[in-house]
């Protein structure tokens, strides 16, 4: 059972910036970490036993979940992030907006579930979906409870939650699976994680909602949830769109193998930027906006997401085939040709993510509604436009398409000075020079026959020859700006010394 907690209201302690970040970081990589290593070995067991069709008809579920949840309470939830002083947050004002939105979108899934009886392509899908929207129901007080946590930045508590309802989701996914549940062992997962801190605010917590709410107290999170809604819903409608296109067209089992390439994409590269961001958005929402801190916080998250993306991205368009056959087996040989694209598409977006929450947390909300809106409805373009000339064509265009709203997104960074052009570039182009010097090397080592070599064993030398490579470069030519990195990285002053690097002063970038 966890320990008990301060106090619902409690204030947060008085702490350097860096502290917190440091903090935030080593619970949420090691969480990260865990999850992955966790996921990652359930993975190599669903493969093998549920079917394209069944990863088809789950990702076609979520899409639509996925789309609905933008308007629901973890939307409004965000704004608690946005106040710099955690006391003055009205948390039974959010359990009453958040028991009455849920509870109506809860009955739209339902509804939606029914229409989809009535139709021959999706009628399998009808009661996953139906089962799926529980999730709305749990996330009241499960959302509820998390935000309080990160508004007092009690990452601990937040991290040991969050890891027990991930591997209660995997075992319960697991279970069914070998049980032959089928598509029922990915729906059951979501649920799951949730309920460790929803028993934490009703139980160990005894939160007790008094159902009181004013306009007067809630008027500024309703203006930043609409902000929110319109910035995601354009997101969320192209999710959907896509899935709903490629099934069409092709069929499930099709939308299984294309959502397959993405998910190992997004599992190795792609949530790089989203992971950080989210795990650093309360630290960063203390530091005035605009401020020489912010800029300083902000060039520090995008040069930290930009040189752990860009190796993974480079790593996976080489070893597509051996990553694909080792992880999924033949049966998803499919995939190969998916993969690099899938990589390069899900890095960009990653990167922009990165931006656009710092946007965000620049309290800039309405700036980034306008280009998620802009950005939004090309994406939806790109969708009927390429979709039918293959998967690889839309996902080198989804790779363009975000290169060039990110770069929108830098030049509105500058404008409101959340981030310097030095800090830009110093998180792009050491992280791009250092990816092409371990991939040439990475090729260039490849001249000797491997066909006799198994697979993981070529992984690990490809992996060992660009990352050997990516950090000598990075050492050599840039090593002011890793050491400067290296100040707010838990575990930096070791770092440092592996490298023989002057010992990083912690705190000295984010110190008051």
């Amino acid at each position: 059972m966890l320990e008990p907690a301060k106090p619902l209201s409690a204030p947060v302690k008085a702490q350097g910036l860096g502290h917190s970040a440091r903090a935030s970081l080593l619970w949420g990589g090691g969480f990260t970490l865990l999850r992955d290593v966790a996921q990652f070995g359930v993975m190599l067991i669903l493969v093998r036993i549920l079917s394209p069709t069944d990863y088809g008809t789950a990702a076609f579920v979520q899409s639509i979940i996925g789309a609905v949840s933008i308007v629901s309470y973890s939307t409004f939830s965000l704004h608690a992030l946005q106040i710099r002083n955690p006391e003055s947050i009205d948390w039974q004002a959010h359990f009453t907006a958040a028991a009455v939105i849920n509870t109506l979108l809860f009955g739209v899934v339902l509804l939606l579930a029914f229409g989809l009886t009535f139709t021959a392509t999706y009628r399998d899908a009808a009661l996953p979906l139906a089962a799926l929207g529980i999730v709305l129901l749990l996330e009241i007080p499960a959302t509820l409870r998390a935000r309080m946590l990160e508004a007092n930045h009690d990452w601990k508590r937040f991290r040991v939650q969050l890891i027990i309802g991930t591997l209660l989701g995997m075992a319960v996914g697991l279970a069914v699976a070998l049980l032959g549940g089928g598509v029922w062992a990915l729906i059951l997962q979501p649920p799951m994680l949730g309920l460790p801190a929803a028993f934490d605010l009703l139980v160990l917590q005894r939160f007790r909602p008094d159902w009181t709410w004013s306009w007067a107290r809630y008027r500024a999170t309703v203006r930043f949830a609409l902000d929110r809604i319109g910035s995601g819903l354009f997101g969320r409608a192209r999710a959907l769109s896509e899935n709903i296109l490629v099934s069409d067209i092709y069929d499930v089992a099709t939308l299984g193998i294309f959502t397959r390439a993405n998910g190992l994409a997004v599992l190795l590269a792609g949530r790089i930027g989203a992971t950080t961001v989210t795990a650093l958005h309360p630290v960063l929402t203390r530091a005035e906006r605009a401020s020489e801190r912010f800029q300083r916080l902000a060039s520090l998250v995008l040069r930290g997401v930009c040189w752990t993306t860009m190796p993974v991205v480079a790593f996976l368009a080489l070893t597509a085939n051996d990553t694909v056959l080792l992880l999924y087996g033949t049966k998803w040989e499919s995939v190969v040709p998916l993969l690099p694209y899938a990589a390069m598409a899900t890095g960009m977006v990653g990167a922009w993510n990165t931006l656009s929450g710092l946007l965000l947390a620049n309290d800039d909300s309405r700036a980034t509604l306008s280009i998620d809106a802009v950005a939004g409805v090309t994406t939806i373009g790109l969708v009927f436009l390429l979709v039918p000339y293959g998967a690889k064509a839309y996902l080198a265009g989804l790779a363009l398409h975000a290169l060039a709203f990110a770069s929108i997104t830098i030049v509105v960074l500058l404008q409101r000075g959340a981030v310097s052009a030095k800090g830009v570039t110093m998180a792009i182009v050491p992280a791009a020079m250092a990816s092409l010097a371990g991939a040439a090397v990475t090729l260039a080592m490849r001249s000797s026959p491997r066909e006799d070599v198994a697979i993981l064993f070529r992984l690990m030398l490809d992996g060992v020859f660009l990352a050997t490579t990516y950090v000598l470069t990075l050492r050599l030519v840039f090593s002011t700006q890793l050491t400067e990195l290296l100040e707010v990285v838990p575990g930096g002053p070791l770092l440092a010394r592996a490298l023989m690097l002057p010992s990083p002063r912690p705190g000295l970038a984010t110190s008051p």
